[in-house]
């Protein structure tokens, strides 16, 4: 008896000619995924000319995520991140390393079928591990939370997404809830709200839009016992990316975001964000 193994694209085992972004993708048994996201933003807190700090953010998220089965995707996700920071006297100093370490999986409640579902429901749960550095400054003082690669905490992150697909279009919707559980250093960050909703249709076989739309709401966090009053609100964006595929299994992502809604508390600013990702399937 001869035992034959197949071997086929990702198209071909889901089913979805759509191009699809990490953390959209559909399941099969055995799919492994890997993605590079790089990200630059800037944040402005704290008030003018007096304690204001102008940060600019450069950051690099190395993923990968597998599925054991089609109702399961286990995905792993590190950030780096290399932080410009200018104060009132335009003093610049900066600060780089590893984020905090995500472990997520992802459970495909329902779908209407195996090969070539029209909707997809999944639950996600994950936490994140307090794997970043506590930054200092030349004198030994510990900076503030908005300097940090990571808050210190260990958190839980939970939320729903559903995706819907007819032919050339498709629709992705979720929520994220981020809660610290233990923050046994000393920043107390708030719970988190995430939710985004992106739009896409495909232009051709290797090439797609897509528009976005995505809101963040933070409690106001604390430091050294203090409440930040410069800190916790929300703030929305708008944007869109271009997908395109120059290579079988590989897809390439070039987006951009605006802030179009705010109302952070206290001093803060959010400036454009532009991202760049490039997505292999194995």
């Amino acid at each position: 008896m001869t035992l034959w193994v197949a071997l086929a694209c990702a198209v071909c085992s889901t089913g979805d000619p759509t191009l699809t972004v990490a953390g959209a993708e559909q399941p099969f048994a055995g799919r492994l995924r890997s993605a590079l996201e790089l990200q630059y933003q800037t944040h402005d807190t704290g008030r003018a000319g007096v304690e204001q700090l102008h940060i600019a953010e450069a950051r690099a998220d190395i993923s990968l995520a597998w599925a054991p089965d089609p109702r399961w995707l286990l995905a792993a996700r590190l950030p780096l991140l290399d932080r410009q920071l200018e104060d009132a006297s335009l003093g610049v100093r900066e600060t780089w390393g590893i984020g905090e370490l995500e472990l997520d999986a992802k459970w495909f409640v329902w779908t209407d079928r195996a090969l070539a579902p029209r909707w997809l429901i999944a639950w996600l749960a994950g936490v994140q591990l307090p794997t970043a550095p506590l930054q200092r400054d030349a004198a030994g003082e510990v900076l503030p939370l908005e300097a940090q690669p990571g808050a210190g905490s260990w958190d839980v992150v939970l939320g729903p997404s559903v995706s819907a697909f007819a032919g050339d279009t498709s629709l992705y919707a979720s929520l994220r809830w981020t809660q610290p559980l233990l923050a046994p250093g000393p920043f107390e960050p708030g719970a988190a709200l995430g939710a985004s909703l992106a739009l896409q249709q495909q232009l051709a076989p290797w090439l797609a839009a897509r528009a976005v739309s995505e809101l963040r709401a933070d409690r106001q966090s604390r430091e050294q016992g203090q409440r930040d009053l410069d800190s916790g609100g929300a703030v929305g964006f708008v944007g869109g990316d271009l997908i395109w595929s120059p290579l079988e299994d590989l897809v390439a992502q070039l987006g951009a975001r605006l802030p179009a809604v705010s109302r952070l508390r206290g001093a803060q600013r959010e400036g454009p964000a532009f991202r760049f990702a490039l997505v292999r399937d194995w």
